[in-house]
């Protein structure tokens, strides 16, 4: 078989001929990202061949003269004879993405809960004393463990306490426990260590209990769950100590699957390649097992003794987590193999806690509205009984919305891509330490002047910073409406290269990378096809109920990087409606706040499934003026200037 030989890693590989060269990379552990899903668009695996024989197309989609210097994507190029030299740019590397340890610190916000709610984790710690065995009796272990359980909930539910004997009849009004094949094991040990007296780890679904873990004594600490956020480019996993409903640890990174595809469509096209499917589970899996155990060890917690986790994401994402083909998610009538999840112990799914732990998925709604939204509604008065009307817009790599009161919930999803995050921006990264959050323009000048998050050196710019940047370029008239810089004047910081021009914000000497950060204005075009994407949606589904921006009581924004945004800034470049600025109410990732109220309450779980079961959804690509909208938001604020009456340009 031909080897593949990656430089400068030196990695090697053996394939067959015909092997395509971004799965031989994969295969060597060379990292390439393909935000295309490896379709050949976005001309991110770009490489070049420094000896050896390709089969590519390359010439279709690249300049004549890059393919005549050896260069090729990875993903057009199929493996011929070898030894093959492959040579990885810097560019092309991967690179990582956690958000630094100071960013991880902040906690649920109180004012995001219900007044009042009841704390009834799913997962709990129970203290009680089994009967020793008798002769004759005819009990096992487990007989006399469940009866004990039994007993022992049946006195705080208020059952006679000797249900057994007395009233045959009345059990049925027992709780069902049910006792896997792990806690079993455990079981003979744990009751005779401590002469019965035992501490049960329960998790509770409706009328039955599942008994995950079983430990000698009476000690009910160390009771830990973890409520999961997975985002298309983005995972959140926090860990929860129930014993007090207090977050003790949050870990944040890039989901590993970027790698794969940027967007939910580009990895469902990835999904359907050879090993595709698998390889995105892994890489979601590792993912959070790896954020599981920054956290647990951050806090001295086995993750092994956790006895429940709530899991949240859009559908795509849920359907990847659990190796379920996605493929007809995006094909017409576009049907998921699944909206509601089962609960699903550890084991099953991968995730790296008790292997007995039950796994709660929060409700999907339709293919492009899952359990992201679900989870996130509970943040909102759209959780509520109440007329106003209300609307909610979660600003990610997919945009979703939800308006309505409780008379209705109407529901939609819209490609928004990763730029709101940091992905499909030249110099974007996440908002963490040393990204540029801020950034004022010198109008005669064009001159900026610039605030990182943390106060440090800058290292990239944050979705935050880039429409403060573009706001305040089209303010001062160094960007015009379409997202073209004015060239007419002169400026240090505009220079042309090629037939686009870009905007130096920091220069080398100043940055933490030794590279200069600017933007191009491909890059200003990706965020006005994002903020283009979520507008429209917006306004047609408004349009769909009768209803106009003016008559919303309240406007939740959600999304990790709405902690920072700037109401005017979002105003100024179309991506909110024009209404009083105190309509508006931030509530960051709503889905990993949501998630961790279903941990700590069984009533949100509840209220989660009435919610879900409500909402009624809407597919944008079945409405025909959906692209008449998205192309009038298109510029800056919107080819209406009276939608946006408040934007002045200076």
């Amino acid at each position: 078989m031909p080897q593949v030989i990656f430089q400068p890693s030196g990695r090697s590989v053996e394939v067959p001929a015909g092997s395509e060269l971004l799965d031989a990379a994969r295969a060597a552990g060379v990292e390439f990202e393909a935000p295309c899903g490896g379709k050949g668009r976005c001309g991110r695996c770009l490489v070049r061949i420094g000896s050896g024989r390709v089969d590519s197309d390359s010439l279709s989609v690249m300049p004549a003269a890059a393919v005549a210097q050896g260069h090729v994507l990875a993903c057009r190029t199929r493996v011929s004879d070898g030894p093959i030299v492959v040579e990885v740019p810097e560019q092309a590397s991967r690179k990582g993405g956690q958000i630094s340890e100071e960013d991880e610190t902040w906690m649920v916000r109180g004012e995001l809960l219900p007044k009042e709610w009841q704390f009834d984790p799913l997962a709990v710690k129970w203290p009680i004393t089994v009967a020793p065995a008798q002769p004759d009796d005819g009990l096992s272990d487990v007989d006399r463990f469940v009866r004990a359980i039994q007993l022992e909930w049946g006195r705080r539910e208020k059952l006679p306490v000797d249900a057994f004997e007395l009233f045959e009849d009345l059990k049925s009004m027992l709780i069902d426990v049910e006792v896997p094949l792990g806690t079993t094991r455990a079981l003979a040990h744990a009751l005779r260590a401590e002469q019965g007296r035992v501490t049960a780890s329960l998790v509770r679904t409706g009328r039955r209990m599942h008994c995950v873990r079983v430990e000698p004594g009476h000690d009910a600490h160390q009771n830990h769950a973890i409520a999961v956020d997975v985002g298309t480019t983005t995972i959140t996993v926090q860990l929860v100590d129930l014993g007090a409903a207090r977050i003790v640890a949050t870990r944040s990174a890039y989901n590993d699957q970027v790698a794969c595809g940027g967007d939910v469509i580009s990895r469902i096209e990835y999904a359907r390649r050879e090993g595709g499917l698998e390889e995105l589970r892994t890489r979601v899996l590792g993912t959070i097992n790896g954020l599981l155990d920054r956290a647990c060890r951050s806090c001295q917690v086995d993750p092994h003794t956790i006895s429940n986790a709530v899991v949240s994401g859009n559908t795509t994402m849920t359907h990847l987590l659990l190796g379920l083909n996605p493929e007809y998610i995006r094909l017409e009538p576009y049907t998921p193999t699944l909206l509601e999840m089962p609960y699903l112990n550890a084991s099953e799914v991968g995730i790296d806690i008790n292997p007995e732990s039950w796994i709660c998925f929060s409700p999907n709604v339709g293919s492009y509205v899952g359990g992201d939204i679900t989870a996130g509604l509970l943040c909102t008065d759209l959780a509520t009984e109440g007329e106003a009307l209300s609307l909610l817009i979660d600003i990610g790599t997919n945009g979703e919305l939800v308006v309505g009161n409780q008379d209705f919930m109407l529901c939609c999803a819209c490609s928004a891509g990763p730029a709101f995050e940091g992905g499909g921006i030249e110099c974007g990264m996440r908002a963490s330490i040393g990204a540029i959050e801020g950034v004022q323009i010198d109008p005669a000048t064009g001159v900026p002047s610039w605030a990182t998050i943390g106060d440090a050196p800058p290292r990239g710019i944050c979705g935050s910073g880039m429409i403060d940047l573009m706001a305040n370029l089209f303010r001062t008239g160094w960007l015009d409406p379409a997202g073209r810089f004015e060239l007419d004047r002169p400026c240090d910081h505009i220079q042309v290269v090629g037939r686009r021009a870009c905007y130096t914000i920091v220069p080398a000497h100043q940055s933490a990378t030794g590279s200069a950060i600017a933007i191009s204005e491909q890059d200003i075009e990706n965020i006005l096809r994002a903020k283009a994407a979520i507008y429209s949606a917006c306004a047609l589904m408004l349009e769909q109920v009768g209803v106009a921006f003016e008559d919303l009581e309240q406007v939740y924004i959600a999304g990790g990087f709405g902690r920072s945004i700037d109401l005017e800034q979002a105003v100024t470049i179309g991506l909110i409606p024009d209404i009083p600025r105190e309509r508006f109410r931030f509530v960051g990732n709503s889905s990993l706040i949501g998630s961790y109220m279903v941990v700590v309450s069984r009533e949100f779980r509840r209220r989660q499934e009435r919610l879900a079961a409500r909402m009624t959804y809407f597919d944008l690509s079945a409405a025909p003026g959906y692209m008449d909208q998205y192309t009038a938001a298109l510029f800056l604020p919107h080819t209406d200037p009276r939608q946006f009456p408040s934007v002045r340009r200076i």
